[in-house]
């Protein structure tokens, strides 16, 4: 490549760098775009489509179970009424019975008559206690479907947040790395230039300045496809939170504690077992197969009902033992996140140090520029690990409050 083609080359990094620096921080500044984590949890609650289509099945489960109860209603008032009706007919019947008149003797026709109606009453008020029976069975099914809809909407309300928490910690760590690239662009920048004098003063050459030029364009597709990233993220987060794609989107950085109280196993594993659906579906269950079993006489049918209680009963303990290893993990997550933090946040104080004092050296003409670039990629480095290992902490104990709720 001739050096007219590498100038050019070099130029066109220069721009598209400088765009989607300028880019990157162009709504820096816009305090009407900037948001809070809290803002966007709360945004995303008020907007998430998906969080709508759980009220609405909430909603619905409501409805359902206000006319399962209506339904129910009438046919216990109908059966009343049947009941009435017959206990009506079994006082005549008495009152024709014990007749003692013998000027108007028991009528046989009419008594007849009476046990006939009678006879009717009693297979129409059958007929209305199994209806009964049914409807009652319909609406305790849609008691545990309304109550199972309104702890979905509950969990996926908790799960929405987390969701926000972790794409708006993302963006926050990859605008950290984004400020790291472009100052290692920098730091390319003044090589090349360096390179380039080099071979002019003839210890240096072409095969040295297309290499700084090849590394400046590597650097440079990381930093637009990092810019891209960013972009996607945004747009994905803006939706979530009922917000235009391409609105314009500032985050707002957060400070991380050192520590957080983390509850002890026996504690946290008795809230999320209690938290737990998928073992109060299976109880459920358990206890349905149960009264099948009283209702039934026939042999086959309770043996295949017994079978299923079995099977029950295993994916059980199998769910009492994956709750007790997620917690495990979740646990030894944290403690191993917690440890990553700290020692970020040493890193970081030493990392900051050594540029303070880099910046105190240059000024005296003891180092170069390109040191105290070096420098100072070494603290934005430090920095970017210290917020990624921060927010990571911070996740992994919001996981742990996730799962006190029984979401895993």
């Amino acid at each position: 490549m001739n050096k007219g083609g590498v100038m050019m080359r070099w130029k066109f990094i220069v721009l598209m760098t400088l765009f989607f620096t300028l880019g990157s921080f162009s709504g820096a500044f816009a305090a009407d775009d900037s948001i809070t984590l809290d803002q966007a949890k709360k945004l995303a609650n008020e907007n998430s489509r998906s969080y709508v289509k759980y009220q609405n099945d909430a909603d619905k489960a409501k409805y359902q179970l206000n006319q399962s109860k209506n339904q129910l209603n009438e046919a216990e008032r109908e059966n009343e009424r049947l009941i009435s009706q017959y206990n009506d007919l079994e006082e005549q019947l008495n009152e024709e019975l014990n007749n003692n008149d013998p000027d108007n003797p028991p009528d046989a026709d009419e008594i007849n008559k009476i046990q006939e109606e009678m006879s009717s009453k009693m297979d129409n008020a059958v007929q209305q206690a199994k209806s009964v029976q049914t409807l009652l069975n319909n609406k305790n099914d849609a008691e545990d479907n309304y109550d199972d809809s309104i702890k979905a909407a509950e969990k996926y309300q908790k799960q929405l947040e987390y969701q926000v928490e972790q794409q708006y910690t993302t963006i926050l760590i990859q605008e950290e790395n984004l400020q790291a690239l472009n100052k290692e662009y920098a730091i390319d920048l003044n090589l090349f230039e360096s390179e380039k004098a080099k071979m002019q003063l003839g210890s240096s050459n072409q095969a040295n300045v297309n290499k700084m030029s090849s590394d400046a364009e590597s650097l440079n597709k990381q930093i637009i496809d990092l810019n891209n990233l960013i972009k996607a993220l945004k747009g994905n987060l803006n939706d979530i939170m009922g917000r235009d794609y391409d609105d314009n989107l500032t985050l707002v950085a957060f400070d991380v504690p050192e520590e957080f109280e983390l509850p002890e196993y026996d504690a946290l594993l008795s809230k999320a077992t209690q938290n737990y659906d998928t073992l109060s579906v299976i109880k459920r269950t358990i206890d349905n197969n149960e009264d099948d079993l009283d209702d039934t006489d026939d042999y086959n049918q309770r043996s295949l009902i017994r079978l299923d209680i079995k099977e029950k009963e295993l994916q059980l303990e199998d769910e009492k033992f994956n709750l007790k290893d997620s917690i495990n993990n979740l646990i030894s997550d944290f403690k191993i996140k917690q440890e990553d933090y700290k020692l970020s946040l040493i890193n970081l104080e030493d990392a900051q140090n050594s540029y303070e004092w880099d910046k105190k050296r240059y000024e005296l003409g003891q180092i170069s520029k390109l040191d105290l670039l070096q420098s100072e990629l070494n603290y934005l480095n430090s920095k970017n690990k210290n917020v990624s290992a921060g927010y990571a902490f911070y996740l992994a104990y919001n996981s742990i409050e996730l799962a006190e709720n029984g979401i895993f």
